[in-house]
């Protein structure tokens, strides 16, 4: 159950955001709600964030640098962060924050209230603001509940607008550890979804823009992705995967839906052209 003075944990990761961390932890430390902790995990960047971490003196903030060698994947490299974070936080709401994302200044209190009345709760996201850097664009993208769904292709916000119950984030990680080192291109936000989408009930989309989500056009997410191109027929067939191992590891019957085939098929042929 949420305490009045609940300790909010903060996860950042960051690798190569020198252009927008400062402004991200900013975001963080003005919140109107003070008692959080925030911890910032920087995935051996060689641009300029470290000195911007080492300027920063608030005592409610943790840095871990990682020294270790990366893996080749961006979507294992964040993954990889946000588990090492986690076993740091104190906090029994956990939210999570990219380095070039930013919280608006009410976000944690806001979502702390959601919990603070429904004691069940163990999952809420918000519906971002994408912020387009290369033209200053901001556009307003609302979730919605029917693509929150395996036998469509699957359409959720971002991980910057996720936040857990702390139970729950352990829970997933426990559960989807089988995963630590494969699905080289699904990111955290899809493994955390899929999981809430089929064996949590606890959850809400709450319909509030309170993160600003940086969208990286040359990037390799989903939303840039044309349905033509076979990465991204790759990327989809790596989730129809995860989510086969996934019930089989919680010994529960999974129906492949049409979709499943189709992508299959795609995957197959694309492999000759």
């Amino acid at each position: 159950m949420v305490q009045k003075n609940i300790l909010a944990t903060i996860l950042i990761n960051n690798f190569n955001n020198q252009k927008f961390l400062e402004k991200c932890i900013n975001s963080c430390l003005t919140q109107s709600y003070k008692h959080l902790e925030i911890i910032i995990y920087d995935d051996k960047s060689d641009d300029g964030s470290y000195k911007i971490l080492k300027k920063i003196k608030d005592k409610r903030v943790k840095k871990i640098f990682n020294k270790r060698k990366k893996y080749k994947s961006s979507a294992l490299n964040q993954f990889d962060a946000i588990r090492k974070s986690f076993l740091k936080a104190r906090g029994e709401i956990i939210f999570l924050l990219d380095g070039d994302d930013f919280f608006f200044k009410n976000k944690v209190k806001i979502i702390l209230n959601e919990f603070k009345k429904n004691k069940n709760l163990n999952f809420v996201q918000d519906n971002p603001i994408y912020f387009y850097p290369n033209n200053n664009q901001k556009l307003k993208k609302r979730l919605k509940e029917k693509y929150f769904v395996m036998h469509t292709w699957p359409y959720f916000n971002p991980t910057s607008t996720m936040v857990f119950r702390k139970s729950l984030l352990k829970k997933i990680i426990k559960d989807i550890s089988f995963s630590y080192n494969s699905y080289e291109k699904m990111f955290f936000d899809a493994r955390a979804y899929i999981y809430i989408h089929f064996f949590e009930n606890n959850y809400k989309n709450l319909d509030k823009e309170l993160t600003l989500y940086t969208q990286n056009v040359k990037g390799d997410t989903l939303s840039n992705y044309d349905q033509k191109n076979i990465i991204w027929w790759q990327r989809r067939l790596q989730y129809h995967q995860f989510v086969k191992k996934l019930f089989y590891k919680k010994r529960k019957f999974h129906f492949k839906f049409l979709d499943y085939y189709l992508t299959l098929i795609v995957n197959f042929f694309g492999k000759f052209n």
